[in-house]
């Protein structure tokens, strides 16, 4: 082993101990070691749990565009006159918004586009169709 020095102590008794000693340059190497090593596994347990609330937050959007789609596609099928201004309020509601809306025979299409906060920040944006189901 280069750099080790070996030292000997001996107590006024007549016992002696040996032990090894690294040179001063190299103590404490380990802690910075570990403390890099922490530090790097707590920024990948926060990367994954940003993306793991960015799928759970993309599923929320999801789930609001089929809410207004068929809250829409109710209005229309009652005769109301305007069923995206329905499938406006319903997504106002959940703090997004209407990106679009399109009223296709008895079928609503709508969009819903979400401004994600979190990290980086982006926009989500879903769609989801809703309408009567042709029987038979």
């Amino acid at each position: 082993m280069t750099g080790v020095r070996r030292h000997t102590t001996c107590e006024p008794h007549g016992s002696c101990e040996s032990r090894e000693s690294f040179p001063s340059h190299e103590q404490g190497s380990a802690v910075v070691l570990m403390v890099m090593i922490i530090s790097v596994a707590c920024v990948a347990v926060l990367a994954a749990a940003g993306v793991g609330h960015a799928r759970i937050t993309g599923n929320r959007v999801r789930s609001w565009a089929a809410d207004a789609a068929v809250s829409a596609a109710v209005a229309l099928s009652e005769g109301h006159r305007d069923p995206c201004a329905v499938a406006g309020r319903v997504v106002r509601a959940d703090g997004a918004g209407v990106a679009a809306c399109t009223v296709d025979g008895e079928d609503v299409t709508v969009s819903v586009r979400y401004e994600y906060r979190q990290g980086f920040g982006m926009v989500i944006m879903k769609t989801s169709r809703a309408g009567p189901v042709a029987c038979g």
